[in-house]
C-alpha cells in the first residue's frame, strides 16, 4: 500500500499494520486503488494542475503529426511557442479554417495555428515549407492508473488529500452510509476546488441517493 492508500484505511476505521476488509495486496486493495485513480484522472483533467512539455519538430509539407505519450493521457494544449521564431501559435479548428479559406491544406508557409483532431493528432497550418521548426506544447495531461504501491503519485498536496476523501467516500457509499458518504464527497469537492469550476454548484450541498452509489446535487 502506498500513503494515500493507508490514510483512506485509517479513515474508514481499518487497522493498517493488520487491515480485514482491504488486504495488502494489489487484489486486495485495488477498489481503493481504483477510487483513487479516479480521482486523480478527474482532478488533473478539470483543475489543469497536471501539465507537461512536448517538443514537436515540425516537417516540410507536413500538416498532421501524431503524438507520442507514454506514461500519460494527452489532454490539450495550453500553449503552442515556435521556439524558431518565438511566437506564439493560435488555436483553431477544422471548420473554421474551411470557412475561412477552402484551400488550406494546399498552402505552405510561417505556421500560425494549431488544432488538436482526436486523441492525440495536431494539425498545424500554415503548413511549414521546409525542416527544422520546433513546436514547445505545453499540455494538460491526464496521468494514466497507477497499478503498485511504487508507481509515482502525480498529484501533491491538497489535491492528494481531495482523492483521498473520494475514496473514502465511495466506500462509505458502497456500504449504504449515505450520510458518510456525502460527507466525505463534499470534502473532496470542497478540497479539489471542484465547486468554483461551475458557479451553479457553488451554493449546492451533494448527497448520495438510497442506493449509494451515486449523488443528487441539492440547491441550498
Amino acid at each position: 500500500m502506498n500513503s494515500l492508500e493507508k490514510h483512506v484505511l485509517r479513515l474508514i476505521g481499518e487497522d493498517v499494520s493488520s487491515p480485514d476488509v482491504f488486504a495488502d495486496t494489489n487484489a486486495g486493495i485495488a477498489p481503493v486503488r481504483d477510487s483513487i485513480n479516479d480521482a486523480i484522472q478527474e482532478l488533473t483533467s478539470v483543475t489543469n494542475i497536471y501539465q507537461k512539455v512536448y517538443h514537436l519538430p515540425l516537417y516540410a509539407d507536413r500538416q498532421f503529426y501524431r503524438m507520442g505519450w507514454e506514461a500519460d493521457h494527452f489532454g490539450w494544449v495550453v500553449e503552442a511557442w515556435d521556439r524558431n521564431r518565438q511566437r506564439r501559435l493560435t488555436q483553431t479548428d477544422l471548420i473554421r479554417l474551411t470557412a475561412d479559406n477552402a484551400w488550406w491544406m494546399k498552402q505552405t508557409g510561417e505556421p500560425s495555428q494549431y488544432m488538436q483532431i482526436g486523441e492525440d493528432v495536431l494539425g498545424i497550418y500554415l503548413k511549414p515549407a521546409t525542416n527544422g521548426i520546433v513546436l514547445e506544447l505545453t499540455c494538460v495531461c491526464i496521468p494514466k492508473v497507477y497499478t503498485t504501491s511504487n508507481d509515482p503519485i502525480k498529484l501533491q498536496g491538497e489535491y492528494q488529500r481531495a482523492a483521498i476523501y473520494l475514496a473514502v467516500s465511495e466506500y462509505f457509499a458502497g456500504r449504504g452510509d449515505a450520510k458518510r458518504a456525502t460527507e466525505y464527497l463534499n470534502r473532496y469537492i470542497e478540497t479539489g476546488g471542484l465547486a468554483t469550476f461551475n458557479p451553479d454548484t457553488a451554493d449546492r450541498s451533494y448527497s448520495f441517493n438510497d442506493q449509494g452509489n451515486r449523488f443528487d446535487s441539492i440547491r441550498r
